[in-house]
């Protein structure tokens, strides 16, 4: 903010500054403008600043940008279908106003990728039409590295695909404490989301003219799913039903008439708000 007191004082005359009623005279404008000027155009400039704007502010700022309301997904930690928060949606606006601006060279997203994430990222040119983005801070969180990975949050030329990034955090080569060396230190993830596989199926049997099923995940919780079970008769006929997992992930269903073929369906959502499903079916 401009400070038009100090460059009044800065341009009295030598022999008047020690004038206490010439300088307050002086300063009656100077004063006026500070107040009712560049007070309120200092609180206009914050008031839609993207990094200091909050709530219904923020909108506006999203809106200006080009986002006609918060986009809406499930998002880490909540995992929960529900419209982004402050920080995602600070992180849109920034990747919105690059692609709106930017020439996507290897410097320019280079540039928008630093401004987008807040770190110093590398970008790798796989010289077959992809890049990588490579970055050796853990300040992204969970969240926006999933906007990064699924969402195309940093800008590319057109025709370029985005392989996934990586987080580098530990040097690859030497032996050092604990065995860290090339085998053992976690290269390419770091400190950022780590691989993790998930392993689940759906068993079903029929037993004295009743389905009985059970679904089984590796490192999920499997009570209280929707299970969807499409059922067809000898005639080809298809219908569905719905049923719910108990404490265990078994479930039971009950009248059902000349089936010639069951699928079951569930779908659950991973510790990183992915979505896994699981189909499993039983001919007879």
């Amino acid at each position: 903010m401009f400070d038009h007191k100090a460059k009044l004082l800065s341009r009295i005359y030598w022999q008047y500054k020690n004038a206490p009623k010439l300088v307050q005279w002086l300063l009656i404008l100077p004063d006026i403008a500070q107040a009712r000027l560049e007070a309120q155009i200092e609180k206009i400039r914050h008031m839609l600043h993207i990094d200091t704007a909050e709530g219904e502010q923020l909108n506006i700022c999203g809106r200006i940008a080009g986002f006609r309301s918060r986009p809406v997904g499930r998002f880490y930690p909540s995992c929960e279908i529900a419209e982004v928060d402050d920080h995602l949606f600070r992180k849109m606006i920034k990747a919105k106003i690059c692609k709106n601006n930017g020439i996507a060279t290897i410097d320019d997203v280079k540039a928008a990728a630093d401004y987008i994430l807040d770190v110093d990222a590398t970008i790798l040119d796989g010289q077959d039409m992809t890049m990588r983005l490579v970055w050796q801070e853990d300040r992204v969180s969970v969240a926006v590295q999933q906007l990064v990975a699924d969402y195309d949050l940093i800008p590319r030329p057109q025709g370029v695909g985005m392989k996934k990034h990586r987080i580098v955090k530990y040097k690859p080569f030497g032996f050092g404490p604990h065995n860290a060396n090339f085998n053992r230190a976690p290269f390419w993830y770091g400190d950022g989301i780590q691989p993790m596989k998930y392993y689940g199926k759906i068993s079903l049997r029929w037993e004295a003219n009743t389905l009985v099923g059970q679904v089984s995940v590796n490192v999920l919780p499997v009570n209280d799913l929707d299970v969807t079970l499409i059922i067809t008769d000898k005639m080809g006929k298809t219908t569905r039903r719905y049923v719910v997992t108990d404490a265990n992930g078994g479930f039971t269903e009950k009248g059902i008439n000349n089936p010639k073929n069951i699928t079951a369906k569930t779908l659950l959502v991973t510790l990183h708000c992915q979505t896994l499903e699981l189909t499993g079916s039983i001919a007879l």
